[in-house]
């Protein structure tokens, strides 16, 4: 990625970080007395150090959901000269068989009546057509539009989505390509929690194996199949985790010396 791109996600990065510092230090402050009172017994058994940095952690994981990664990729998309657009509508009109075998499929899936085949779901649902059609919106978590035209449409997830999660997605993903099947959709998980480079499943978390085969579907990406995808480059995900870790050297002092008064 190109330098004004890397110094809008460290300028992006710092600002999430600013705000969860302002607010462990000196809006919501680590209170030994409310630890006490909620849990009186594990109060007593290890080190105030622990409990004051689960705080810090809790509050750090949810400020850094999805939501930020969202933001991230769309900064990333524009840097390759693409128009990205967050929580974009895209409204559709499509015929009411496809609408009804998606609805089958899904139901099927939940039910363990069949087995998911990304690229046969597709096949049966793009068969279909009648002369009966309906309007839907499909609220995407990243919208890119390419240069040459091509429109690409994410759901971003935790990396350990729920089923209902899971089932939204790919309905708004399979209702994407029945409106136009050029549209390109991803379901899209920031980073792999079996690590980098190894299959999913090996997170021992099977839960959205029943919507989508994470391991092989070619609309889910995941870690840096995901990243290199957004920034049309295969160093993406590396060039990310450096900027991550410029952004954390700084701030992992401040929060040393401020938080933890060490």
């Amino acid at each position: 990625m190109d330098i004004d791109t890397s110094n809008k996600i460290k300028e992006h990065l710092s600002n999430v970080m600013e705000r969860i510092i302002e607010r462990r230090c000196k809006t919501e402050p680590f209170s030994e007395e409310e630890i006490i009172k909620a849990n009186p017994f594990g109060f007593r058994l290890v080190p105030i150090e622990v409990w004051k940095g689960a705080k810090f952690e809790r509050s750090f994981v949810t400020t850094l959901g999805q939501g930020i990664f969202e933001q991230l990729a769309k900064i990333i998309a524009e840097g390759t000269g693409a128009t990205a657009e967050n929580q974009y509508n895209t409204k559709l009109r499509i015929c009411t068989w496809r609408l009804e075998k998606i609805d089958e499929i899904l139901k099927a899936l939940r039910e363990n009546r069949r087995k998911t085949d990304w690229g046969q779901e597709v096949s049966e649902i793009l068969s279909l057509s009648n002369e009966r059609f309906e309007e839907v919106t499909v609220k995407s978590d990243l919208y890119i539009c390419r240069t040459d035209g091509t429109k690409e449409y994410y759901s971003f997830k935790t990396v350990k989505p729920n089923l209902d999660q899971t089932e939204r997605a790919k309905r708004d993903m399979l209702r994407l390509l029945s409106g136009d099947s050029e549209n390109k959709v991803y379901f899209a998980l920031p980073f792999n929690p079996a690590g980098e480079g190894n299959p999913y499943k090996e997170a021992g978390f099977t839960i959205p194996f029943k919507i989508f085969d994470l391991d092989q579907d070619e609309s889910v990406l995941i870690g840096s199949e995901l990243w290199n995808k957004i920034g049309n480059n295969e160093d993406t995900y590396e060039e990310l985790l450096s900027i991550f870790n410029q952004v954390g050297g700084k701030y992992s002092e401040i929060i040393r010396s401020e938080y933890f008064d060490i």
